[in-house]
């Protein structure tokens, strides 16, 4: 048990330091100046040069890495090109709005998936099952972007229940804002979580304890939620930690949608603007996110599975 949690921090920790190369490659790759960016095209080029040496973009692609991985180490995540401000703070700001959408969108997807797949396993071969499958086929072909703004044109203006965009001031006004946004990253996820719980809700119900069970007379439905739903969670649980980047990727889409002050519209604008500490500090925080999704999954799978915690 514990060398397996020792190489769980192991790989932790590199995923982490790869996250961070990864992203200083690729800002590099990319085209544009920062200096050329906050200067403008009027600029001379000895004002660019003046002010790369000044951020450090001078200097060798390797030498920014490992003072920018010595910084964070304590705990300094640089300061943004574009504000000036600390990227620890900006990243505390708009952290708050990001998590309400995780979280929200999370456990509306659990909602949906649980409900449709046990609809769909204790049903199967009838036309809600077959429902529910095209459901899901025609959910992952859709884009993220396309059902939020659906919801927009179909939900919010009609009604005028729910705001199109932005997170309000108040927490009332924060729920309001969330729905929405919850509801598109749960139609994003809830697809596979649909598919693989479904799967293995059949498999449970065609096993033997529970074919015991409903010779001695027990309800479908209690056979379904308390004897096969236990047993069929643990793989369920694996594909929610596998979908982090996704749920992640979602987020950014989804912020940029309903224009949300997180992450993820930091990021898109951070991208924009070649800020290249802001980008970073963001890549670590979805890195860490990643990475904590997977811890939890492995405990959650270990507490529901006798054989995981044995292993």
């Amino acid at each position: 048990m514990l060398v397996g949690t020792m190489k769980r921090l192991a790989s932790a920790l590199l995923l982490m330091v790869g996250a961070t190369a990864v992203s200083f490659t690729l800002g590099q790759l990319a085209p544009g100046s920062p200096a050329r960016l906050l200067l403008g095209i009027q600029a001379s080029q000895q004002a660019v040069d003046a002010l790369n040496a000044e951020l450090g973009l001078d200097r060798p692609l390797l030498v920014q890495w490992f003072d920018y991985v010595w910084n964070v180490l304590h705990g300094d995540l640089g300061r943004s090109y574009s504000s000036s401000r600390s990227v620890g703070s900006l990243i505390a700001d708009r952290s708050e709005v990001t998590a309400w959408l995780l979280t929200a969108g999370l456990g509306s997807s659990i909602v949906l998936s649980v409900t449709l797949a046990t609809l769909a396993a204790g049903r199967r071969g009838t036309w809600v099952d077959a429902w529910i499958r095209n459901f899901t086929v025609a959910s992952i072909a859709v884009p993220t972007f396309w059902s939020g703004l659906m919801l927009i044109r179909l939900i919010a203006l009609p009604t005028g229940w729910l705001p199109v965009g932005g997170f309000g001031e108040t927490t009332l006004e924060h729920v309001q804002s969330i729905v929405l946004p919850a509801i598109t990253l749960a139609i994003f996820l809830a697809p596979i979580q649909v598919r693989v719980l479904r799967t293995n809700l059949v498999e449970s119900l065609g096993s033997g304890y529970v074919e015991a069970a409903a010779s001695r007379g027990v309800p479908r439905r209690r056979l379904l939620l308390r004897h096969a739903l236990p047993n069929a969670a643990a793989p369920a649980i694996a594909i929610v930690s596998v979908q982090a980047g996704y749920l992640l990727f979602g987020a950014v889409m989804i912020e940029n949608t309903f224009q949300l002050p997180g992450l993820g519209s930091s990021l898109v604008l951070a991208v924009n603007q070649r800020d290249y500490p802001m980008i970073n500090g963001i890549t670590l925080v979805f890195a860490a996110v990643v990475i904590a999704f997977s811890l939890m999954s492995d405990a959650l799978t270990a507490l529901i599975d006798p054989r995981v915690r044995a292993s």
